[in-house]
């Protein structure tokens, strides 16, 4: 196979010096990093120290996107951030940024080149299409004054973490061998929930301590706190808003499709 082309000509002069062509090729790898400009993110940023820079999607990266299923596409999804994402460990990216994350580096791949997205109106039947960008994304945002510590209705209180992707991994690994955690059903959905559980009552809690705590809580306890995360949580939804021209709102479920990360560019 011919190796890419080593366009930095300082690296060509090097006289066989390891470390300095090593430094080269890095100064080489910064050209391709994009500074992101972190208040964009879902989290706002509020929670990474230094800076993040991105990279656009090379070749595999679309092929691997374009052809994910339900049982890869968070290990193509966490490989290509943790390839195209720099100045944070890749475990340490909150979920809520991830999506986002993602269709933010299509976006930059092909400078925003839209997405025609074909909808009916459920108010006047007409048949639309709707060319998506990058911007029309439906985002919620973390609160710039929000107050991690939070008093339960049965008087515990909860230091609130939001859940990383090195969370989301090990939560993953428990619902796939829940008999090596648990002697009874592990629920997907509480177990997600208590992933925002940081601390009890001041004591850090596990993954596994905070789904029992979850687990047997009092209705009006659980509802509260429930209901509380899903209004506070930030995020991509996965819809866009579509207006008809009758002025209707139409919720067109999120793309993320072969056609979406391969489009026909014209």
């Amino acid at each position: 196979m011919q190796s890419r082309k080593i366009e930095d000509e300082n690296i060509m002069n090097q006289g066989g010096n390891l470390a300095d062509i090593a430094q080269a090729l890095m100064r080489q790898q910064k050209k391709n990093d994009i500074l992101l400009n972190k208040s964009m993110l879902p989290s706002k940023g509020l929670l990474y120290k230094g800076d993040i820079s991105v990279k656009k999607l090379t070749t595999i990266d679309i092929k691997n996107l374009s052809t994910v299923t339900t049982d890869t596409v968070d290990g193509v999804m966490n490989g290509i951030l943790a390839r195209n994402v720099s100045g944070i460990q890749v475990n340490d990216i909150l979920v809520g940024d991830k999506i986002w994350l993602i269709f933010y580096l299509r976006s930059i791949t092909y400078d925003d080149y839209p997405f025609d997205i074909k909808y009916t109106c459920s108010e006047c039947g007409h048949n639309g299409i709707f060319s998506m960008k990058f911007s029309d994304l439906v985002v919620n945002q973390l609160q710039d004054d929000f107050k991690y510590d939070y008093t339960m209705k049965n008087g515990d209180v909860i230091t609130i973490g939001f859940p990383t992707i090195g969370n989301e991994v090990e939560t993953n690994m428990v619902l796939r061998e829940p008999e090596k955690y648990s002697m009874t059903p592990i629920d997907e959905e509480l177990i997600n929930i208590a992933n925002y559980i940081k601390t009890l009552n001041g004591v850090n809690q596990s993954i596994m301590s905070a789904y029992r705590y979850i687990e047997t809580l009092d209705a009006p306890s659980f509802s509260n706190f429930a209901n509380y995360m899903a209004d506070v949580n930030f995020g991509v939804k996965p819809y866009i808003n579509i207006k008809c021209d009758c002025g209707n709102i139409i919720q067109a479920p999120l793309s993320f499709s072969a056609e979406y990360f391969m489009p026909k560019i014209k």
